[in-house]
């Protein structure tokens, strides 16, 4: 891949900081509105943190993630990435429960003139392109496409459509996960959400009385359920042995993208989850575990798990 192209993400994508700052990549911010204002989400990992630990419900509870304007799109694009690059290829997340796509696409359009004028007074310099992808996913599935796409740039050096073709054919192999930990969150927010028609948010009334936690599905844009188990914990190996089942089956890709809402401490020493990445690792597949974004947790809740795989297979 050329260095002057850039692979971009919005800040939902979750993907550990040292993967992003390997591999150059750039992060468009998300703003998060709050009781007291707002900030923007740049997956930086030290606000991050202050995110989780300052996080209350009187704070977040009506908390929302706004993509960035198009003009604030627009600004980025010229003072940040235009100098540096001729081509930003930009993979945002999944279009139907998010604007991110849409701004971008905007913003590209209403500026390629613009663009295209700056570039020509640069000599010998081609025009600034952007390019924007949906995911048609989210959070750890989005991550697990970018991990992809940059392997087969700077790993396989396959030329940009190639690699993009085969990310495409990838797309919707992709089953991404998310485990709610606090129920109560979610069911206040129902309202909020966009696009989760699919799901009967109201049931949860009962599953928190039952102490059950559902294991949601996400699978080419669309929502639903996949399964319960007792308390978050429970869920958790629900969907492990889930995984484990496709692991046997066979992977489209090597490699298991997962996320937690909260300090990393708090989970990646749990039995369930150092099992789970010792079996992946004995199959051949490898584990990447990254902080939820601040945008994902106010619309998931703190606490949550994510989690996501490409197969080809039928679910088993």
């Amino acid at each position: 891949m050329s260095a002057r192209t850039c692979i971009a993400v919005d800040s939902t994508c979750d993907l550990p900081a040292q993967f992003i700052r390997e591999h150059n990549i750039e992060v468009l911010p998300i703003y998060i509105k709050h009781a007291d204002g707002h900030h923007l989400d740049v997956r930086n990992p030290k606000s991050t943190l202050l995110f989780y630990r300052n996080h209350t419900r009187a704070k977040y509870g009506r908390a929302q993630s706004e993509p960035l304007s198009v003009e604030d799109i627009t600004q980025l694009l010229t003072h940040k990435l235009l100098p540096h690059y001729d081509l930003v290829q930009i993979i945002t997340i999944n279009s139907k429960k998010s604007d991110v796509f849409k701004r971008v696409s905007e913003a590209a359009l209403v500026n390629e003139p613009k663009f295209r004028a700056i570039s020509e007074g640069q000599t010998g310099r081609p025009p600034f392109r952007v390019r924007p992808y949906d995911s048609m996913t989210m959070f750890t599935g989005h991550a697990l496409l970018v991990y992809e796409l940059v392997k087969r740039l700077q790993d396989d050096h396959l030329p940009l459509s190639r690699a993009l073709r085969e990310i495409d054919q990838m797309r919707e192999q992709v089953y991404g996960y998310i485990i709610p930990h606090d129920l109560a969150y979610m069911r206040e927010r129902r309202h909020m959400r966009k696009a989760d028609h699919k799901i009967s948010w109201l049931n949860f009334q009962l599953a928190s009385l039952l102490n059950r936690r559902p294991v949601i599905q996400l699978h080419k844009g669309d929502t639903q359920k996949m399964a319960t188990g007792k308390g978050f914990w429970g869920s958790l190996e629900v969907l492990f042995d889930h995984v484990r089942r496709q692991m046997a089956q066979g992977l489209t890709s090597k490699v298991i993208t997962m996320s937690y809402g909260g300090a990393l401490d708090e989970i990646k020493e749990h039995p369930l989850l150092v099992k789970f990445r010792q079996d992946c690792q004995q199959a051949g597949v490898k584990t990447m575990l990254s902080m939820m974004s601040m945008a994902g947790t106010v619309n998931v809740g703190p606490g949550a798990f994510a989690l996501a795989f490409a197969t080809d297979k039928d679910l088993v």
